[in-house]
Parts: C-alpha cells; sequence; structure tokens
C-alpha cells in the first residue's frame, strides 16, 4: 500500500495543530482545569453504576455477554460502545473473555442463521450492494480473506457473520475466523475501558492515540485492502478453474 498522501500529511499536521491550539485556549482561561474537574466528577456517578450492576455477583458477566451476544445480531448497541463498557465494569481480561465469548457466540448463531436460510437471503439481498461487495471475497476454501475482514476494522463483521453462513465455509472454521479476528479489536477496547475505570488519562491518551494509529489508516485504506482481496480472490478463482478443466 502506498504511503500517506501530501494532501494527507498536511491534514494531520493541521489536526494536530488545532488540538495544541484547543488546549493552550483551554488551559489558559481555567477551561481545562474545569474539564478535568466534570471529568472526575462523571466518573464519581460511573463508579455508582459500576458497583450497582456488580452487585449482581455471578450474574453480571452473563447479562453482559447476553448483550454481546444480542448487539451482534440485532446491533442495538454498537459494539465498541459495548467493549469499552465492559472493560470499565470488569477491567481489560474479564472483559476481553466475556467479549470473546459473547461475540463468538453471537457470530455463530448469525452464521447459522445465514446458513439455515441461505436460499431466502440469498434470493432477498443478492441484489443489495453489501452482496455484492461481499460475496465476491468469498470463495471455495480460501478463507484468509474473511479472516483480515475480522481483523480490520471499518467492515461490519456482524453481517459479514450472516454472508458467510451462506458460503461452503465449515463451522469449526468460522469459529476459529470469528473468534480469533475479533479480538485484537476486543482487546484494545477493553483496555480502554479499563483505563477509564483506572482513572490514569495518560495512559488512556496513550491508548486512544495508539488505537486511532491502528484504526485511522485501516479505515483510510480500506478501499485499497478490498480491492487487493478481490484481485486475489480473481487470481485463486482463475487457478481453481484451471485444476478443475484440468482434471479428467
Amino acid at each position: 500500500m502506498a504511503g500517506l498522501t501530501k494532501r494527507q500529511y498536511i491534514l494531520a499536521f493541521g489536526v494536530l495543530v488545532f488540538l495544541a491550539l484547543l488546549l493552550f485556549y483551554l488551559d489558559s482561561h481555567g477551561h481545562l482545569s474545569a474539564l478535568i474537574h466534570q471529568l472526575k466528577n462523571f466518573k464519581a456517578e460511573s463508579d455508582k453504576l459500576r458497583a450497582e450492576i456488580l452487585s449482581y455477583g455471578s450474574y453480571a458477566p452473563l447479562y453482559f455477554i447476553a448483550i454481546q451476544i444480542f448487539q451482534v445480531l440485532i446491533a442495538p448497541i454498537p459494539g465498541e460502545v459495548s467493549g469499552l463498557v465492559g472493560g470499565y465494569l470488569f477491567g481489560t481480561w474479564p472483559c476481553f473473555l466475556y467479549s470473546t465469548i459473547g461475540l463468538t457466540v453471537g457470530s455463530v448463531i448469525a452464521f447459522g442463521g445465514g446458513r439455515l436460510l441461505g436460499s431466502f437471503f440469498t434470493e432477498k439481498f443478492r441484489h443489495t450492494e453489501f452482496y455484492k461487495r461481499f460475496n465476491h471475497l468469498v470463495c471455495r476454501g480460501d478463507y484468509l480473506i474473511p479472516f483480515i475482514l475480522f481483523i480490520f476494522p471499518g467492515f461490519p463483521k456482524d453481517s459479514l457473520s450472516y454472508l458467510l453462513g451462506m458460503s461452503s465455509m465449515p463451522l469449526p472454521v468460522f469459529i476459529f475466523v470469528a473468534g480469533v479476528g475479533r479480538m485484537p479489536g476486543t482487546l484494545l477496547l477493553s483496555a480502554n475501558g479499563a483505563e477509564a475505570y483506572n482513572g490514569d488519562w495518560i495512559r488512556l491518551a496513550i491508548l486512544l492515540i495508539l488505537s486511532a494509529a491502528l484504526v485511522v489508516p485501516a479505515m483510510l485504506y480500506r478501499h485499497r485492502l478490498l480491492e487487493k482481496l478481490r484481485k486475489r480472490q480473481q487470481t485463486h478463482k482463475g487457478q481453481t478453474d484451471q485444476e478443475d478443466s484440468a482434471t479428467p
């Protein structure tokens, strides 16, 4: 993939200058200290909510896992929000475990729904832009592409689970692809939520910058990635067709 263009460098520099000037303005007018005070009050209120949720004891993780399952299936809450909240409630590694369980179970249910109702979904959605965009990326035996799509941010992973259910992908392979592919993003969200609870704003800022450094380039170059995956799929399909035609 090509590097950043001159225009993108100028834009990034402009954003940094704007943030620096904003911080200087807030600090010089006393707004920065007021903002920090409000954040502390917000944390105090959030801690009360956290204590109330955790008062359910062993049922609290089950409720959170259920939320993660349902947000995959019907998406009432963005996955990023629930991941941050989970990190705030349970800490990095417990949230990572609970989220991974919930997201994987939800993905498997969506995969099963796509498989059971494959003919219905294919007929109903085959003319949609989403179906045309992603269906060509999944070909027989080429499971690296969906794995990459699950790792990279910016792809509709929940909808992709339904779509993969309509493919020939075996269930055990899908469990690995969806479960492991979601882990990097899940861990990052859990860590951000946990640091928000700990009140270590410096570490939280570092994590947010790291998250932006990973997510923003992926979002900027996702179309180029799709194009490379499309070409790879076409090459793979051509090789498969040649092998099939050469087989007596």
